[in-house]
């Protein structure tokens, strides 16, 4: 009989226990699901959404609201711009997070974060300096899923990430973006922090393609940007800093690779023409593994490089081990007063006349050669360089002042093919070899 008594009880608590959970599930059920019934304020929607994330949509043709997995608003087939056209989207759907304990007022749309589905986006690359700017003025968490994101100069692509997720957050009055994606077949993951003491830390990292790049940068009020970059890309490393005011200045930079390892300052100008500026102090030069790279850049019948070539307008000066200019203006690349060899005691001057498969080199040398009894001579060569098929033309060589006859001359020239060039102008880059060669003809 006790026993039956402990039963009932134990009946009416659980049946108790039922009901309750019952009208709660009833009456929440039916919270989340009026709105479904009514009509949400197109106005309201679209002022919120410029009020907390800046974006603009004229247009919203359909409202859907989704009561699972959390109560939302969906707009299909979205095409909206966010800041002062600073990125422009495309054929997406945006997903309103709603806030459930406000989900009743239709008058001001409460939503605690976006997320914006598919479609494409466009940033201009000259209006990054606002997009940074923009970032700040998000008080709403936005989330871009299944995104293709199109970086844009002066309205052609610059870099395409597909299949990318987005996200822009707000830490107090800090903000974050992530981006990652795929680039050219590879993973990119790319991080912007933006501080409220305007200080941003940006992150680019590409695993496959061993690309890691990590730039600091701060501004002022002045619109003027300073900060710092460091670039590593398969062991080859490369830091400096820089300032952008009306150019970019560079100070204390540093890049070493298997062809160079070299200190460097300058600067960068943009306006009203690209000119780039560097002075090169190298420690180690390696000529053998640089000259193929040269010879495939500025050698070889690609449209692509050359029109590259005719645009690169700048001045690289070394000093150091070596010293001397390369010039580059209107597609003529000089190379003016190198000093190079023990005591820097060769002196080359040399002008590239022709681009691609046909290209000439110009050049003149003089050398003061020493003898252990004979006195020195001054021994000059002007001639042209020949990279499709490896030769040197001789045109005349002076000694002291005096002219070789022609046949004496195409004799040297035909010797130094033979001996130093070999089928390669790396050869000539032999500082040994040419000294012993000089020293050979008298």
């Amino acid at each position: 009989m006790q026993k039956w008594n402990f039963i009932h009880k134990n009946k009416k608590k659980i049946n108790f226990i039922f009901y309750i959970s019952f009208i709660f599930i009833f009456f929440f059920a039916t919270y989340i699901s009026i709105p479904k019934l009514l009509n949400f304020s197109l106005e309201s929607v679209k002022k919120n959404l410029k009020n907390n994330n800046d974006i603009n949509i004229d247009d919203i043709s359909k409202i859907d609201y989704q009561i699972f997995p959390t109560p939302r608003l969906s707009i299909p087939n979205s095409n909206f711009t966010i800041g002062k056209n600073i990125i422009e989207v495309n054929n997406s759907e945006i997903k309103i997070i709603l806030n459930i304990s406000q989900i009743l007022n239709f008058k001001k749309i409460s939503y605690k974060k976006l997320l914006i589905y598919n479609g494409y986006s466009k940033i201009d690359l000259s209006n990054i300096n606002q997009f940074l700017k923009n970032i700040n003025k998000n008080k709403k968490k936005i989330v871009l899923k299944k995104n293709n994101i199109i970086f844009l100069k002066k309205e052609k692509t610059f870099l395409k990430i597909s299949n990318a997720l987005i996200k822009i957050e707000k830490y107090g009055k800090d903000e974050k973006l992530n981006i990652n994606g795929d680039f050219l077949n590879n993973k990119i993951f790319i991080t912007l922090n933006n501080t409220s003491k305007n200080e941003n830390n940006l992150s680019i990292n590409i695993p496959d393609l061993d690309i890691v790049t990590r730039i600091f940068f701060k501004g002022n009020n002045s619109s003027n940007i300073n900060g710092s970059l460091n670039l590593e890309v398969f062991n080859n490393f490369l830091k400096l800093n820089f300032t952008k005011e009306d150019n970019i200045k560079l100070t204390d930079g540093f890049i070493r690779s298997k062809i160079i390892n070299s200190l460097f300052k300058g600067e960068v100008t943009f306006k009203p023409n690209f000119y780039v500026k560097l002075e090169l102090n190298p420690s180690s030069l390696n000529m053998k593994k640089l000259f193929p790279l040269i010879k495939k850049t500025y050698f070889s019948d690609n449209s692509y490089n050359l029109s590259l070539i005719k645009k690169f307008n700048g001045i690289l000066n070394f000093k150091s081990k070596f010293e001397g200019k390369i010039i580059n203006e209107n597609g003529e690349m000089i190379f003016e007063n190198f000093k190079v060899g023990k005591n820097k005691s060769l002196l080359l001057n040399a002008k590239i006349i022709e681009f691609g498969e046909n290209a000439k080199i110009y050049f003149d040398l003089s050398k003061i050669v020493e003898f252990r009894r004979d006195p020195p001579k001054k021994i000059e060569i002007a001639g042209l360089l020949i990279p499709s098929n490896s030769e040197v033309i001789f045109e005349n060589i002076l000694i002291d002042g005096s002219k070789l006859p022609t046949k004496q001359v195409k004799k040297y020239e035909n010797l130094f093919n033979k001996k130093i060039i070999q089928n390669s102008l790396v050869n000539i880059f032999s500082e040994n070899k040419i000294n012993k060669y000089l020293k050979n003809l008298f």
